[in-house]
């Protein structure tokens, strides 16, 4: 009787167990998820809120130390991001962001966007020379923008110079891509023009 009662206890702790780390193992899962739906519905409401008067920057959650600037479409490879504003590290934990100072959608200067190369920007190595990307500011306004060069740069040896009054749009990400050790000083590069 005591073995049948020690066997059934243990039982329910082994599924118990194995119940608490299935849902911590989908955490992370389901937090990303969510945070996309909410980027996404935070720009959606960017979008509507452009017709008053006033700019109002919608964050994704309350808490959240940015909010959506503009979408970047891809059509040829089928992908579309939000871009948030900021270069930081908790911005780009949940999309790509544009770096300061150049993180205002205007055609007068260049806007930088960054990356990470293992999520949001893993599929920057899949643009070729003259694709087009689409960018749709706040104000539901899209530009066009053709790829004109691809870099790999060394970002210890410097900063990347960019025109103060150039209108091109640069997205970055570490490189190699399928490096899955961190701590590389190679910089993937793209280029795009506006038409």
């Amino acid at each position: 009787m005591q073995a049948q009662l020690m066997n059934s206890l243990f039982k329910k702790a082994l599924l118990i167990s194995g119940t608490l780390l299935c849902l911590h193992a989908s955490w992370l899962p389901v937090k990303a998820w969510l945070s996309q739906q909410l980027i996404s519905y935070s720009w959606q409401q960017s979008l509507l809120a452009s017709s008053s008067a006033e700019y109002i920057q919608v964050k994704p959650w309350p808490w959240a130390d940015t909010f959506p600037i503009a979408q970047l479409s891809f059509q040829r490879l089928n992908k579309n991001i939000v871009v948030l504003n900021g270069g930081d590290p908790t911005t780009l934990a949940f999309s790509a962001g544009a770096v300061a100072p150049f993180n205002q959608v205007n055609r007068n200067n260049p806007l930088v966007v960054a990356g990470h190369r293992d999520s949001h920007f893993s599929f920057l190595e899949d643009v070729v020379m003259s694709d087009v990307i689409s960018l749709t500011d706040r104000h539901g306004r899209s530009q066009l923008y053709q790829v004109e060069a691809v870099d790999i740069i060394d970002a210890s040896v410097g900063d990347l110079p960019l025109a103060a009054d150039d209108s091109s749009l640069v997205l970055i990400t570490c490189y190699p891509f399928n490096n899955a050790t961190s701590g590389s000083n190679e910089r993937y590069v793209i280029t795009a023009r506006m038409l």
